[in-house]
C-alpha cells in the first residue's frame, strides 16, 4: 500500500469514520490487477488507490459498502470457475479479455460509541468496562467526577451529543444505556432514540418499564421504537454488584451485535430510501451488478440500459435483440 493510502487511512481512522481495504489476492493474465495492488473505499463509494480496471470497480465498491454495513470481510473472485470454497463470492467477470482475479476485502470500522447517560455506580463501573473491551465511551453526567474521569468524553447535553451520532456513517455502532435510576429515565430514551442506536438499555425494573413504555408512547415514540428499549438492561446472569451488572449489560450488547441487525418492517428499505445516485441496475452483457451514477448506458426500446464498461455497452449495441431477450449474462 502506498503513502498516501497509508495517510488517508490514517486521517480516516483518526476522524473515526469507516473505510474498507481492497487487495488483490491472486490474478491470472490478463487482467490488470496484480496481487499487492490495493485500493480504500470511503463510506461514500469513493475508492482511491489501484487494484485493475473497470472490469472489477464498480463490484468491489458495491462489496465493499455491504462489506462496511455488515462489518464482515469477504474473498470476492472475479471469472472463477465452480469448485471454489463456498465462502468465496463468486463474481463475472465482465472483460471480453478474460482472465482472473481474487480481491480480498476487509472492513475497517470505528470503535463502537457508548453513551451513558446518568450518575450512578453502575454508570461509572459499565464505562470503565467498555473502555476496557474497545469502545469508546461518553457520559452524560459532568458532575459525576468519578464518571468524568473514567469516559473517553464527558457531555452536558445529551440531546446535542445522540444529534451528533445519528449522522454517523453506515457501519459506526452506536449503544445507549440510561443510568439515571429513576430520575428522568423517560427524557434521556426519548434523546437517545433520536440517535437509532444500535442498542438501547435502561436500569428499570420490570415493574417500572411498564411505566417507562407507557411515558415514552405519550412522548411520541412508535411502537417499533419502544420495543427495541431492553429493560430491564442486561443479560439475567444473577448479577448484584454494578460491576456485575455492567458485565451483564455488555454481554447483552455483544449478544446482539452478533446477530443478524434488526430491521424495521414498519420502514422503507435502504433501496427505497436511496438517492437516485445510489441506484443500482444489471449489465445485460455480463450480469454484473453496477452502480447506475456514472456508468456507460444505452436505451433499448425506450429504457434506459447500463453497462459496468464501455465493451459490454458495445457488445449489447451491435446485437440488442440477443441480450434483451435472455437472462442477464448472456446473449440467447
Amino acid at each position: 500500500m502506498n503513502r498516501d493510502l497509508v495517510d488517508l487511512a490514517a486521517r480516516l481512522t483518526t476522524e473515526g469514520r469507516p473505510y474498507a481495504l481492497a487487495t488483490v489476492v491472486r490474478s491470472e493474465r490478463p487482467t490488470s490487477g496484480k496481487p499487492g495492488n490495493t485500493a480504500l473505499i470511503t463510506s461514500d463509494g469513493g475508492m482511491h488507490g489501484w487494484i485493475g480496471g473497470s472490469c472489477t470497480r464498480s463490484e468491489v465498491i458495491r462489496h465493499a459498502l455491504e462489506a462496511l454495513d455488515q462489518g464482515e470481510a469477504r474473498l470476492l473472485a472475479f471469472g472463477s470457475t465452480s469448485g471454489r470454497p463456498d465462502d468465496v463470492i463468486q463474481v463475472p467477470m465482465s472483460c471480453s479479455s478474460g482472465g482472473k482475479v481474487e480481491v480480498h476485502i476487509n472492513p475497517v470500522l470505528p470503535a463502537p460509541v457508548l453513551l451513558v447517560a446518568g450518575s450512578s455506580p453502575i454508570a461509572v463501573a459499565l464505562v470503565r468496562l467498555g473502555r476496557a473491551v474497545g469502545y469508546t465511551t461518553v457520559a452524560a453526567a459532568a458532575e459525576d467526577e468519578a464518571l468524568a474521569d473514567a469516559a473517553d468524553e464527558v457531555v452536558n447535553d445529551l440531546a446535542g451529543a445522540a444529534r451528533r451520532h445519528a449522522g454517523r456513517s453506515g457501519g459506526a455502532k452506536l449503544y445507549g444505556l440510561v443510568a439515571t435510576m429513576g430520575r428522568s429515565d423517560e427524557r434521556a430514551l426519548v434523546a437517545l432514540a433520536a440517535a437509532k442506536p444500535d442498542y438501547l438499555g435502561v436500569i428499570a425494573s420490570p415493574t417500572r418499564m411498564e411505566e417507562v413504555r407507557r411515558v415514552l408512547a405519550a412522548e411520541g415514540l412508535r411502537e417499533e421504537e419502544i420495543a427495541r428499549v431492553r429493560g430491564p438492561a442486561g443479560l439475567d446472569i444473577g448479577a448484584e454488584s454494578p460491576e456485575e451488572i455492567a458485565v451483564s449489560i455488555l454481554a447483552e450488547i455483544v449478544d446482539l451485535a452478533a446477530r443478524p441487525r434488526e430491521r424495521d418492517e414498519a420502514e422503507p428499505s435502504a433501496e427505497a430510501d436511496a438517492p437516485p445516485s445510489e441506484a443500482h441496475a444489471i449489465d445485460p452483457v455480463c450480469g454484473m451488478t453496477v452502480s447506475v451514477a456514472g456508468a456507460p448506458s444505452s436505451v433499448f426500446e425506450g429504457d434506459p440500459v447500463y453497462f459496468c464498461c464501455e465493451g459490454c455497452r458495445a457488445r449489447f449495441e451491435a446485437t440488442p435483440q440477443a441480450y434483451a431477450s435472455s437472462p442477464a449474462g448472456g446473449p440467447a
